[in-house]
Formats: structure tokens, sequence, C-alpha cells
């Protein structure tokens, strides 16, 4: 499915992987019916490690059941859930296609971010990330990061001393169907406009720390 979403693959690997943000519009509808509601009800109940999150303040207590999970939402808990290929046999072969064709470790997390809301707040990632949007509106904003630009997994730091970075912001607003690529060490946040549910795939190439194939 990941190469539908790119025209030409050697050339996004040429000017943008682990180097530049890249976004497109509308190309990776096919992603919408693997993120539902009724989606994350499934991986809810099954168990799927989950992080509940408002605006950048971690919730400790994980909800034993969908209705309290969507009860969290409403109050403007993001719901995270982690690792769900482990879970859901189209999110595993999502994994699957993007490590067909890139080198590293592969994990899919799922974001439900209510409305007027954002789960973490500016931070960077190990891995490579490409998100796909499958239900309504929401932005995300990146910078460049001067402070840790090659990030590893086993040095990230406690303290990301986001407040060091002078490299200017920039946004990108994705609706049902885009998808949108944050290269690894990049800053980023994102703020939902409607009630949103978003696929992010984490590549960790061995670079940072991921297992070559």
């Amino acid at each position: 499915m990941i190469s539908s979403w790119l025209d030409d693959l050697p050339a996004f690997r040429r000017e943008h992987f682990q180097r530049a943000p890249f976004a497109r519009p509308a190309v990776a509808r096919r992603a919408m019916r693997l993120l539902t509601w009724d989606t994350v009800r499934r991986l809810v109940e099954v168990g799927a490690d989950m992080l509940v999150v408002r605006n950048g303040q971690l919730v400790d207590d994980r909800p034993a059941t969908f209705a309290e999970a969507l009860t969290l939402f409403r109050e403007g808990y993001s719901l995270v859930l982690r690792r769900c290929e482990k879970h859901d046999p189209a999110l595993r072969a999502l994994a699957d296609s993007v490590a067909g064709e890139f080198e590293g470790d592969v994990s899919i997390q799922v974001y439900a971010t209510p409305a007027s809301h954002h789960s973490f707040g500016w931070h960077y990632d190990c891995e490579d990330v490409f998100i796909a949007q499958t239900l309504g509106r929401k932005e995300y904003f990146l910078r460049a990061n001067t402070v840790n630009p090659e990030p590893h997994i086993e040095r990230m730091p406690h303290d990301m001393h986001y407040e060091r970075e002078v490299t200017p912001a920039m946004a990108s607003t994705l609706e049902p169907g885009d998808w949108l690529y944050v290269p690894r060490g990049w800053w980023h946040m994102a703020r939902a406009y409607e009630d949103s549910l978003s696929i992010s795939i984490g590549v960790l190439s061995p670079a940072a720390g991921g297992h070559s194939r």
C-alpha cells in the first residue's frame, strides 16, 4: 500500500527521506478503511498498549473498557494505541508493506485525538514517521532539529530541550486520505480541529538503532 502513496519512490528517497518533510493529499484514501472507530474499539478490547494524554499531560490509569476510553476522549484526552500491528491483520499488512520499502523496524501507532486538543507537545522521534489521516482534520507543526538532529534509540534524552531550538516552524493540515512524512529527528506536534483518527507508521532505521535486514 505504501507504494501507492508515492509516485516516485526513488525521488522521495533522494529528496526527502531522512532529509525533509513531505505531504500529499488524497492518495492515502485506501488507508481510511484501516482505521475507524470500530478499529479503535477492537484494539482497546484486545488490550493493545495504550497511552492517555491531554495537551502534553499523560494520565496514569488505562481505561479498562472501550466505554471508559470514549468517556476520556469526550473529556479531551487523546488515546494513543501502540504496536497495533501485533493486534490487527490489516495494520500488520500495512507494516509489512512499509518494511518492504524501507530498512528498519516498523511499528504502527493509532491516534484518536478530540477536537480542539493535542496529544503530545513538541517532541522528536528516533523513527522516520509516515502519518495517514483517516478521520477528521488535523494540523501538524514541524521544525528542523538543531538540538539533536540524529537521535538514537539508546541515547534519547529525558529532556529534549525544545526551548533551545531556533529554526522556523512550518505547518501541514491533513484531511482524511492525506498523508505526511516526518523525518527522523524533526520536531513536531499536532492539533485536531475535528475529532480525529490517524495512523502513525514508525520506521526505526539501523542508523537510529533499528535492525538491518
